[in-house]
């Protein structure tokens, strides 16, 4: 599902589509699964129940098969005696609910806290090992050719083509042996808030790179990539000067030659500042804003001091290209402890930087 930029904010996926993947979490929302998996026995625990868990999370445990067979090993799987269960004390054995819980929790709130993917279409997933892919850059918008024969060579062709390179996004968390053997042995339930976490920095990480760039890459961001229009910023503490500036910016992307709709991205302040009575309308500035850009209005808090940003979205101007989409993955043991992974990889193309507007 590409990312639908002019529903709300609270309603679009942020997955890209993939059929690729083995996990349902990689490209499907949360409501998707509950729509798609109605009969699925573990609907209230997600929707892992027909994938497997993966195989260096089930190590061998003296109560569990060794042979693959639903039999026990020759020792019945002691540590050191030789048989199937040789060093386990350094494998993870998760229960597949917890599995389930851990991949959910992490997907859903990624989905729930990206801003970028709510507004921008994705491109892809092309792949964990995917480490580049090719960006291309048009020209401003420009009216059909009329004429009796089609001779006329009014082609949109791109200007010229670069490439950017696809950088991995994550953070890793720890679950503790001890934390596991209690929520197994003693149904404890099992703590992810470190995954949790994970999940938040991870997204923030990736709108970052959308907005701001990457410097270090030479990755531009929406709010400095060059050859963007630019507005000056009135203080919107005064009634009706956010809605006249988002008015001058539109009309300034209209004048280029990009129709609606459009998506306005704010600070924090900028959109708290929105949420005054307009006038004698008896509406809130915000909602006259929203009527405006048709496109829907966002808050991002990698967005620091005032600014505000009115874009032209559409795959043609900028879209996201996704390597992978967030998930956990297992990194492996130290001192009986286990480091898990949320990972992904992205990278922002924009193909017509005079498609954005920033107020500033």
């Amino acid at each position: 599902m590409s990312a639908i930029f002019y529903l709300p904010q609270n309603a679009s996926s942020v997955y890209a589509k993939c059929t690729k993947e083995n996990d349902c979490f990689s490209c499907h929302s949360s409501q998707e699964l509950r729509d798609v998996h109605k009969t699925c026995q573990y609907l209230n625990q997600g929707c892992l129940s027909c994938h497997e868990v993966p195989k260096n999370l089930t190590a061998l445990s003296p109560n569990s098969s060794s042979n693959g067979k639903g039999e026990k090993g020759s020792c019945g799987g002691e540590k050191g005696c030789g048989g199937e269960g040789k060093g386990v004390s350094s494998d993870i054995q998760m229960g597949r609910e917890d599995w389930e819980k851990l991949q959910r929790s992490v997907h859903e709130t990624v989905e729930k806290c990206l801003v970028g993917r709510k507004f921008l279409e994705t491109y892809g997933p092309l792949g964990v090992g995917s480490q580049c892919v090719p960006v291309d850059t048009f020209g401003t918008p420009s009216w059909a050719t009329v004429d009796m024969l089609g001779e006329s060579d009014n082609a949109i062709r791109a200007l010229k083509r670069e490439i950017a390179h696809i950088p991995l996004i994550y953070k890793d968390f720890w679950l503790f042996w001890r934390d596991l053997e209690a929520s197994k042995k003693c149904e404890t339930p099992l703590d992810i808030s470190a995954a949790i976490g994970a999940a938040v920095a991870a997204a923030a990480r990736e709108d970052d790179l959308i907005f701001n760039g990457l410097p270090d890459m030479n990755v531009a961001g929406l709010l400095n990539v060059d050859g963007r229009n630019t507005v000056k910023l009135s203080d919107w503490s005064v009634i009706g000067n956010g809605f006249q500036d988002v008015v001058s910016a539109i009309e300034k992307l209209r004048c280029t030659g990009f129709l609606l709709p459009y998506t306005l991205v704010v600070s924090p302040r900028l959109y708290a500042l929105l949420h005054k009575v307009y006038e004698r309308t008896g509406k809130l500035e915000i909602e006259a804003v929203k009527e405006m850009v048709k496109g829907g209005v966002y808050q991002s808090p990698v967005l620091k001091k005032d600014v505000a940003l009115i874009l032209a979205a559409g795959r043609q101007n900028v879209d996201l290209a996704v390597g992978g989409n967030f998930k956990v993955e297992y990194c492996g043991p130290e001192n009986l402890n286990h480091r898990f992974r949320v990972v992904g990889s992205s990278v922002l193309r924009i193909k017509c930087p005079q498609a954005i507007c920033t107020l500033e």
